[in-house]
């Protein structure tokens, strides 16, 4: 009897471990079937994702509002689905490269007539630039609509030989 009770003791010792994922925290849970032991354990691939999307900073990401959303997941090595997530978690609604092409694009016209007292304009520009990276939901003002429409009348005149 004694045997029989050691060769049971010694099989239950030779089970492995058994995981259970807790739907709560979402964690595996080794439970260890003779001591009945619970241990979390979070799956490695869950980590990767977490340390590569929280790596995203703010900082890091709004150096990109210049590229295209694909070139930017490029250069920040996640993809964008990665990136879009982490994006919302950050406060950004919507990848804003067009609102930076086009000032960029404004600014690049304003530059040209510099000479003829734009100086101030392209100021305004940047700083528009620099607000919109600070909080990428504002919408192009309405002031700078007018300037983008102004530019765009400057470019078509000066492109029939009008002064």
């Amino acid at each position: 009897m004694f045997e029989e009770s050691m060769a049971s003791s010694n099989q239950i010792r030779r089970i492995k471990a058994v995981k259970v994922v807790d739907p709560i925290t979402d964690r595996n849970n080794t439970v260890d079937p003779i001591q009945g032991q619970v241990g979390t354990q979070t799956p490695s691939n869950q980590i990767k994702k977490r340390s590569k999307r929280s790596a995203l900073t703010y900082n890091r990401v709004s150096e990109k509002f210049i590229m295209p959303i694909k070139a930017a997941t490029k250069e920040l090595g996640v993809s964008k689905s990665t990136l879009k997530f982490r994006c919302r978690e950050l406060g950004i609604p919507d990848w804003p490269y067009m609102k930076m092409k086009c000032l960029t694009t404004l600014e690049a016209s304003a530059s040209v007539f510099a000479h003829e007292g734009y100086q101030s304009v392209i100021r305004h520009i940047r700083e528009e630039m620099d607000a919109i990276k600070q909080n990428p939901s504002l919408e192009i003002s309405d002031e700078t609509n007018v300037l983008r429409n102004q530019m765009y009348d400057l470019k078509k005149k000066r492109g029939r030989g009008i002064k």
